[in-house]
């Protein structure tokens, strides 16, 4: 016999205890196939402009529910833009509260302070910190770990094209982003929110100095340089690590290249 429930009664339905426990059975017999799918989903690109402010939808059943996210991402948004050093920890505090009763918004909430991080160097601990508490009420490593593999795949991915102007403004963009993504990959690890990823990044960057031309070795250094400066501000530079950029600099033909590893090791 098929069971039918109204809408209405499915509230009160999904928080009996015969439901929940079992959900749990169910979710424990599943585990490697929810994973699976909690992979793939969160595989998938977002569309951003589902959320994009003044979206008409005629559909009068899902108009309130469209326009109450699109207010609560809008929200979000400029809580990001008014971060300082003043007010980001009652900030956080407060998308932390929002995303609360909204979760399905949370991957949207990553992307755009991942996205942010490349534009404002400065704020990146502000981000770090914002992403270190949704971390906490999330849990959700598959999704943040998604992200930082998405979005350095689109900077290292970009292309140079145009004429001589268009590609210098490219390939600055393109260093920019990626000394953003270095120092906010640095500040979510001194947080404890990711682990062993800075060690791979460094070694990665120091290899490819000398793998590559003077341009893409200079991106290399400069990132090197912004990791080191969040890394070791109060520390010693890794002993392993001077050793390497010690002997990088001294057969180092690229004069700029060799005085930005000197600023390196002395800490300037």
């Amino acid at each position: 016999m098929t069971v039918h429930y109204s809408v209405e009664s499915l509230q009160s339905l999904f928080q009996t205890e015969e439901y929940i426990n079992e959900k749990v059975k169910y979710q424990k017999s599943q585990k490697l196939s929810l994973l699976g799918l909690e992979t793939f989903l969160n595989s998938i690109e977002i569309n951003k402009q589902y959320f994009r402010t003044g979206i008409q939808v005629k559909n009068p059943r899902y108009k309130r529910k469209v326009y109450d996210d699109t207010g609560v991402i809008k929200q979000l948004k400029l809580s990001l833009n008014k971060m300082s050093g003043l007010t980001y920890e009652k900030l956080c505090q407060d998308i932390c509260s929002q995303l609360s009763s909204k979760k399905h918004l949370y991957p949207i909430m990553l992307q755009y302070i991942f996205e942010q991080s490349l534009l404002h160097h400065t704020y990146c601990n502000y981000y770090a910190r914002l992403v270190e508490l949704l971390h906490k009420q999330f849990k959700n490593d598959a999704l943040l770990q998604t992200q930082m593999e998405r979005i350095y795949q689109q900077i290292t991915e970009q292309t140079e094209s145009g004429n001589d102007y268009s590609a210098l403004c490219a390939k600055n963009k393109q260093v920019d982003q990626l000394i953003g993504y270095s120092i906010f990959i640095t500040e979510l690890e001194i947080k404890g929110v990711i682990h062993n990823k800075v060690d791979l990044l460094i070694n990665q960057l120091i290899q490819n100095i000398t793998l590559n031309s003077e341009d893409e070795s200079y991106k290399c250094v400069v990132c090197l340089y912004n990791i080191f400066k969040v890394l070791y501000k109060d520390t010693d530079i890794k002993p392993d690590y001077v050793t390497s950029l010690s002997e990088i600099k001294d057969g180092m033909k690229y004069m700029k290249i060799k005085f930005k590893i000197m600023d390196i090791l002395e800490k300037r």
